[in-house]
């Protein structure tokens, strides 16, 4: 809109149609136009708002203009029930909303709405008509109305329509099939007005973060009834709310938008299968209220060509664990991160002793306060084993380097290989380091964590004593000083707790479902063989030591010791809490992952275990996580 103006610095106003140009709403050459360019970004179907408020008898002259619009491009109708709201585009849904249409004026529209239904070219979800309501609140006597449009519609001949109702961050919706999400509905995101420059001082109007939205959204569990999620390219009604008011959302741009709907499209990818796998996106072309993604002026194709690529993406899900042993390792002249430095201790082999080998991995990373504490904790364990100890640094920037390769020149007592790669992450590290291992068992420790003298001791023992190949214990955890923290921490607090609940559940994997009752990769000791079957460590950032820990779940009976003998030191980075949503989105694809193939999982053999943890899954709040294929 033209006469749209910037209110605040860094406004995007007006949005100015770009190579498409303007048009007619009602002129059908462009539409058509529209239909071919949007097909050839990966839209499937345009669905229509049909504004019909009772105001005239009948929305026959709506339904026909779209029906005269739509042509051949597959489309459907959503029924827009309630005037818009000016800021939110769509009647925000009430608890409590009074009825408005009674069961009489619902069927009119409706049987209205017959004709199309049974159009070629009406978009159907298993054979049956798509069919949106944006309040269903309003609607009177919703049951026996929702019944008397299935009959409506069986008797034309046009099926059992798939009815789906608009919902803001509310549960299913009786009587529907399916529960449709509208943005900018839904959870209240982030205000950034303190941060807005004004460029009109009469400006009045809400800013608000486009990310805070789409982080709240994504962010949301997955609900046990069927959700179709949306995303939007941006929000902004100052145009028609004029310079003292409007909602803006700010903070959009393509990858924004891209990444916003390939975390939608995998989801849909996982939870459901055929015609029910659907996204949608506000809008394609409501210039108005700054959503569209037709081309404009500023991003041209950048929009439409972000929704394309991430459909393509989408399917990819987390990335996958290495096979065992990695190709980049196992070839040092094919490294994909090569080793710039070895530094060995004088003492190159373990001594022969009582007990299986076991191999210490550390990987390190800028704790040059804390290194060399860790690995004096690792040389005074009780075990009477052999015990060598594997350092990886991760292309430390401070001086952790330096003091890894003064602590491996001097000791004495054991062998310790210190190996300088350039930084790729913790997991690589780990991954790195485990291929040098030698060892029967691999321990895990962090760079800036600690162990009890017995840790190694007591992980083995109960590993025996359960057949397991797996094992790791309770954690105690300290601040930067090494001090307690105590349960006035309510991060801490809130981690004691689950995993108290984690050792007093059946299996520890109930626990682990939820959370990673482990805490950290660091906690880890397990036999160096079930790499075979595991594969490595896992690219994600946050949450790899999760992942591997639910994989290994798989293959062996997990060994739990009551006792804190491994000491974790809190501090802001190394918070789930400092991850936000980039951490929400990895459990997304872990829990994914752990659940595609879970009919084989050891815990569901038995029957009486089968029904016990499906049970727990149900009180979780995860049983969407199932395969449709496996439990439907």
């Amino acid at each position: 809109m033209t006469r749209a103006k910037p209110n605040f610095g860094g406004h995007y106003q007006p949005h100015v149609p770009g190579e498409l140009g303007r048009y007619a709403e009602c002129d059908a050459k462009a539409s058509m136009t529209q239909a071919a360019w949007a097909r050839s970004y990966g839209i499937d179907a345009f669905c229509h708002f049909c504004e019909w408020t009772g105001a005239t008898p009948t929305p026959e002259i709506e339904l026909n203009k779209i029906r005269h619009l739509a042509g051949v491009f597959p489309y459907c109708v959503c029924w827009e029930n309630a005037t818009p709201d000016r800021d939110f585009g769509a009647a925000q849904p009430r608890s409590h909303a009074p009825p408005q249409y009674s069961a009489a004026q619902a069927s009119v529209f409706f049987r209205a709405l017959l004709p199309l239904l049974a159009d070629a070219h009406y978009v159907r979800v298993n054979g049956r008509p798509l069919v949106i309501v944006t309040v269903p609140e309003l609607l009177d006597e919703l049951a026996p109305v929702l019944a008397s449009w299935r009959d409506d519609c069986r008797r034309s001949g046009a099926g059992d329509p798939y009815l789906v109702g608009v919902s803001g961050v509310r549960g299913t919706l009786p009587g529907f099939d399916a529960t449709l999400e509208l943005p900018p509905l839904g959870f209240p995101p982030e205000s950034v007005l303190g941060a807005a420059t004004a460029v009109d001082p009469a400006f009045r109007g809400e800013v608000l973060s486009y990310r805070s939205l789409a982080a709240q959204l994504l962010g949301r569990a997955r609900p046990g009834y069927k959700l179709f999620r949306t995303a939007m390219p941006g929000w902004d009604t100052t145009p028609v709310a004029g310079p003292r008011g409007g909602v803006t959302f700010v903070g959009s741009c393509p990858e924004v938008f891209g990444y916003w709907v390939e975390r939608i499209a995998h989801e849909a990818i996982v939870r459901f299968a055929g015609e029910e796998r659907l996204i949608f996106i506000r809008s394609w072309n409501e210039w108005d209220v700054g959503c569209h993604l037709e081309p404009d002026a500023r991003y041209g194709r950048q929009y439409p060509a972000a929704l394309r690529s991430a459909v393509e993406q989408a399917d990819l899900g987390a990335p996958r664990r290495p096979a065992w042993p990695p190709a980049a390792y196992s070839n040092p002249g094919r490294a994909a991160v090569a080793p710039t430095r070895l530094v060995r201790s004088p003492v190159t082999q373990p001594m022969h002793a009582q007990g299986p080998t076991v191999s210490v991995v550390m990987p390190a990373y800028n704790h040059e306060r804390f290194v060399t504490r860790a690995l004096d904790s690792v040389l005074a364990q009780s075990y009477a084993g052999s015990v060598e100890i594997i350092v990886v640094d991760d292309g430390s920037r401070d001086a952790t380097a330096e003091l890894l390769d003064d602590y491996a020149r001097r000791c004495s007592t054991h062998p310790l290989t210190v190996l300088h790669q350039a930084n790729a992450g913790a997991h690589e590290a780990i991954n790195h380091g485990l291929t040098l291992a030698r060892g029967e068992w691999v321990a895990l420790i962090n760079s800036d964590d600690l162990y009890a003298a017995r840790r190694l001791d007591n992980c083995l023992n109960a590993a025996a004593q359960r057949k397991a190949a797996f094992a790791f214990s309770g954690t105690s955890f300290v601040n930067d000083a090494g001090e307690a923290i105590g349960n006035d921490d309510r991060y801490v607090a809130q981690l004691r707790d689950e995993i108290a609940r984690g050792f007093r559940a059946p299996d520890p994997v109930y626990a682990l479902i939820r959370s990673n009752i482990a805490i950290s990769s660091g906690n880890f000791v397990f036999k160096r063989g079930l790499l075979e079957a595991t594969g490595g460590f896992s690219a994600l950032r946050v949450c790899h030591d999760w992942d591997f820990i639910l994989a290994a779940s798989y293959h062996t009976p997990l060994a739990v010791v009551d006792e804190p003998l491994y000491i974790y030191r809190v501090h802001g980075a190394n918070t789930f809490a400092a991850r936000g949503l980039s951490t929400r989105l990895e459990i997304e694809q872990l829990l994914s992952r752990f659940f595609e193939d879970i009919c084989r999982h050891p815990i569901l053999r038995e029957p009486l275990n089968r029904k016990r943890f499906l049970g727990h899954l149900r009180d979780c709040g995860l049983e969407s996580f199932l395969p449709a294929r496996d439990f439907s």
